[in-house]
């Protein structure tokens, strides 16, 4: 793998990018996009090399020429954090190393670079340049509140000259009509079983009144089989039992 562009570490930790083709090629950046709150990760490979470790860094643009340090590894194999925001992790035998960037902001929007630095000369490859975007973090949704209904007023006009129903000045304010409340309904349900009651009432009644009617009407007519024919020939006789 080529090696990206050197840059020169100035004390204390600026970093200046030297002219391409010095020592190497210019990097083209990359975009990558994040959310604030959110927890960037980057990994930049390299071509493994034996002889002592070199250093790994992670740095951001602050003009074309400088950028400051925010993390460098140590040894391979081991976690570097910075201000708790910022770890770094290098695999050598793999190739390669791993930045992490916690908490993002908006503000934490720009340009970055990742590569090997050499802490002698002050010195770092550039190995990716990245351009990060941070977008605002979405707003939550208000949890558990209600949302009642709003009553709606609805404007009738009536142009003049235009047959309709009359209106006060050419115009009328109503209402839209809304579902009864639960203590009307409650009420016409309960005068509606009430009529009934009442209906059912006299109705058994009435069938009460038929049936003694006629239990009467059958007792007369067992005693005084003749009643009803002669009451109809005859008047009835002086001391006649058989009688209505």
């Amino acid at each position: 793998m080529a090696w990206g562009a050197p840059c020169l570490l100035l004390p204390p930790v600026l970093l200046v990018f030297l002219a391409s083709g010095s020592q190497g090629q210019q990097v083209v950046p990359e975009e990558l996009r994040d959310v604030a709150g959110q927890t960037l990760s980057v990994r930049c490979q390299y071509s493994p090399a034996g002889g002592p470790y070199r250093q790994k860094t992670w740095c951001r643009q602050i003009s074309p020429n400088r950028c400051t340090m925010l993390v460098t590894s140590s040894e391979p194999r081991t976690a570097v954090t910075q201000d708790s925001r910022y770890t770094i992790w290098d695999v050598p035998d793999a190739g390669f190393f791993n930045i992490s960037m916690a908490q993002l902001t908006e503000r934490d929007s720009g340009f970055y670079w990742c590569g090997p630095y050499n802490s002698s000369e002050n010195i770092v490859t550039v190995l990716r340049n990245i351009s990060l975007l941070v977008s605002p973090a979405p707003t939550p949704s208000p949890m558990g509140t209600t949302t009642w209904p709003l009553e709606r007023t609805v404007l009738i006009t009536s142009p003049e000259g235009t047959s309709g129903p009359p209106s006060l000045n050419g115009s009328e304010l109503r209402k839209s009509s809304s579902p009864l409340a639960p203590g009307w309904a409650a009420c016409s349900v309960l005068g509606a079983v009430l009529c009934g009651l009442f209906v059912a009432k006299g109705l058994v009644l009435s069938v009460l009144f038929v049936l003694l009617s006629y239990r009467r009407w059958a007792q007369v007519t067992k005693r005084c089989p003749n009643h009803g024919a002669r009451s109809l020939v005859q008047p009835k006789a002086v001391g006649d039992d058989c009688s209505s």
